[in-house]
């Protein structure tokens, strides 16, 4: 059984731009490839879980959506690191297309895209992460008992405005991006092993 980080795509590891659809919006943050190398070193399985609602209204296909994460991973091997897997979530409550339009246990923060991930990896869920820009990604891993941790990139600011104790939706750590993020899952981590 692995430990693993749970990482939002957009807005954490690449740059925010609403809807990615097209290659050259892809931007790698500067700091992606060094907070993936810090986390790898730990012993982390990393993988990429992300809501991809521009399927569910029409934007793109899911092939579409899995053709540029694959550019993505491409661009990040090149630069030295990559992800162990990518699962997305397709729909949407209010989906425009009607196969999409489902309440499902897939969109974060709850935990249907872990359990798939750990049907395909040995994932000690007691030691799990996650890390991005929404509460719904902080809140993911909390869900699945593990910790949270938003970063101030892409919507991050915005949503750090939202948290609201009494709602429980507070991160573990709010970092300033995902290398912050990395260097606290690593010291948490390792605080952990020693109790």
């Amino acid at each position: 059984m692995k430990p693993v980080v749970f990482l939002d795509r957009d807005g954490t590891l690449i740059e925010e731009v609403n809807f990615l659809l097209e290659e050259n919006q892809i931007r790698i943050l500067p700091n992606t490839i060094p907070a993936l190398k810090l986390l790898r070193e730990a012993g982390f399985i990393l993988i990429i879980l992300s809501n991809q609602s521009g399927v569910a209204r029409g934007y793109l296909t899911e092939e579409r959506a899995r053709q540029l994460n694959r550019v993505v991973f491409s661009q990040m091997r090149m630069l030295g690191e990559v992800p162990d897997a990518f699962y997305y979530c397709p729909h949407h409550p209010q989906a425009k297309i009607a196969k999409y339009r489902l309440d499902c246990d897939c969109r974060k923060p709850k935990p249907g895209l872990i359990m798939r991930a750990s049907g395909q990896f040995e994932l000690d869920l007691s030691r799990c992460y996650s890390i991005g820009d929404k509460l719904s990604d902080s809140q993911l891993a909390q869900n699945a008992g593990g910790k949270g941790v938003l970063v101030l990139t892409g919507h991050g600011r915005r949503e750090q405005m939202k948290i609201d104790p009494d709602e429980g939706n507070r991160p573990d750590f709010i970092a300033g991006d995902i290398l912050d993020a990395a260097k606290w899952v690593v010291n948490d981590f390792i605080d952990i092993g020693r109790i």
